[in-house]
């Protein structure tokens, strides 16, 4: 009977040790479901951050490049009043319009007075 106790004892033995293995799986198995439920997580919120973070990015691009043109044209229309401005001086100075048949000196009268 000793034998058989001894038995016993060694199949309740291998029996605890099974089921205690057997726990440790189900919980490192729990662990892993919520590790992944976690990491879906991050996942969507990543997702979902980056869709935001390329709609803002379009936003931004489309702003700037309207301030960008918006900046070539107030140069432009700057160069253009300074090139009207000095084409105005230079035919105030000229005077292209008056007769120079008139002062009765011709073109060269201008040249002559400079000593």
């Amino acid at each position: 009977m000793a034998g058989r106790t001894d038995h016993i004892d060694k199949l309740e033995s291998d029996v605890s040790e099974v089921t205690h293995l057997l726990k440790q799986n189900v919980e490192k198995v729990v662990e892993r479901g919520e590790k992944i439920d976690d990491l879906q997580s991050r996942s969507e919120e990543l997702q979902s951050s980056a869709t935001h973070f390329k709609r803002r990015s379009g936003q931004m691009r489309r702003k700037m490049c309207w301030q960008n043109c918006r900046m070539n044209c107030i140069i432009a229309a700057v160069v253009f009043v300074i090139i009207a401005v000095i084409v105005i001086i230079v035919l105030v100075t000229v005077k292209p319009w008056e007769d120079s048949s008139s002062s009765g000196h011709g073109k060269n009268s201008t040249l002559h007075a400079i000593p």
